[in-house]
């Protein structure tokens, strides 16, 4: 994932975010990528200046997944990140907006075949786990308090990933719903979905 942001980032002539010791990511191969836990690319650092492509926060994906607040345009939205799915006002079906394990056939799908978000966001709920930045350890909540654009913890045993997917139950569609991986890991339902600075 991180490969990818930065190669886009270097197509594109923009900075790249993501700095591993000793990678060139202009000759990188995809072969050269590790597929098993690897110390030097866990170190990975970030340039949050940059205006290359990134993985989101899991903070900012869980502000994209919320939509809008629609009852109050214009207010800071501090209730939809209750909502079942993404795009769901209480009232309309999920079908209508996620794959799922009821629905998904057993695979992923082309994205915008469901209905977007308030945001004119798809698939934020469903279709594949999307990574993303943040570092996660099982059984740990987030810190307490007020938290202002969180960015993670600076190290853990995995990464985050937020969504659901088509291999997974509704209810892992809900737009707090969190899971997590080995960064390392790869599988056909999970994919990602890359931000940039304007």
């Amino acid at each position: 994932a991180i490969a990818f942001c930065n190669k886009l980032s270097l197509l594109e002539g923009r900075t790249p975010v993501y700095s591993v010791t000793g990678v060139d990511f202009s000759t990188l191969t995809y072969a050269e990528i590790p597929s098993s836990s690897n110390a030097t690319w866990n170190a990975v650092t970030v340039n949050w200046g940059a205006n290359g492509y990134r993985l989101a926060t899991e903070m900012e994906y869980m502000w994209a997944a919320m939509g809008a607040d629609t009852e109050n345009p214009g207010s800071i939205n501090t209730t939809d990140y209750q909502k079942t799915f993404s795009g769901s006002n209480g009232t309309n079906d999920i079908d209508d907006y996620a794959w799922y394990s009821g629905n998904g056939s057993s695979s992923t799908h082309p994205v915008g075949e469901k209905l977007p978000n308030e945001l004119g966001l798809y698939d934020m709920s469903g279709n594949v786990w999307n990574w993303v930045w943040d570092w996660t350890t099982p059984g740990v909540p987030y810190p307490s308090g007020v938290l202002t654009d969180y960015r993670g913890d600076t190290s853990g045993t995995n990464r985050a990933a937020r969504g659901g997917a088509w291999s997974y139950a509704a209810s892992n569609c809900a737009v707090a719903f969190r899971s997590s991986g080995h960064p390392s890991y790869r599988g056909t339902h999970f994919g990602i979905r890359v931000v940039r600075q304007l």
